[in-house]
């Protein structure tokens, strides 16, 4: 998959999990992950959060590994979304700035994102999106995963110099 499928894949993933619940089933839940958002430049539009768990044969971010998705109104610095309910496992975050807010994260002509987007942990790709193992975190009852929030420079690389 090219570096523009990568990311529009990435971005298609986030915004349509945002606004969906965490799967739900007969087993007991205990654990919980909070996700710590920093880095956002801007009041404007929306952050979309996305989590995910790991599928065989699935490549992170695919929506067949997502469990749940949130939003918030974009507010500068940052601020955390908590998921609850969760069973206990490993589990991966993404999540971008729609600044525009049209749902999307938006890229140029060459797939490069024009928005600020991250991965957990402040992971990063090569050629595409960050792997789901840097971008992870096991969950036993209760965690914390950070989630900086990178803009593309004029070269279309993240500056992530604040958020670490």
């Amino acid at each position: 998959m090219n570096r523009k499928s990568r990311f529009a894949a990435a971005a298609a993933i986030t915004a349509s999990l945002a606004l969906s619940a965490p799967a739900t089933s007969g087993m007991a839940r205990a654990a919980e992950l909070s996700v710590a958002v920093s880095g956002v430049n801007s009041g404007k539009g929306r952050v979309y959060v996305a989590l995910h768990r790991a599928a065989d044969g699935v490549k992170f971010p695919d929506s067949k590994g997502h469990v749940a998705g949130a939003w918030r109104m974009a507010r500068k610095g940052g601020f955390s979304v908590i998921f609850t309910g969760l069973e206990p496992g490993r589990y991966a975050v993404n999540g971008f700035h729609d600044n525009n807010g049209n749902g999307d994260l938006d890229t140029n002509l060459l797939g490069i994102p024009t928005e600020g987007y991250g991965f957990g942990n402040g992971a990063t790709g090569l050629f595409g999106p960050a792997g789901f193992e840097p971008s992870s975190i096991d969950v036993k009852e209760a965690a914390t995963i950070r989630l900086p929030i990178g803009y593309p420079d004029s070269t279309g690389t993240p500056d992530r110099e604040g958020n670490r």
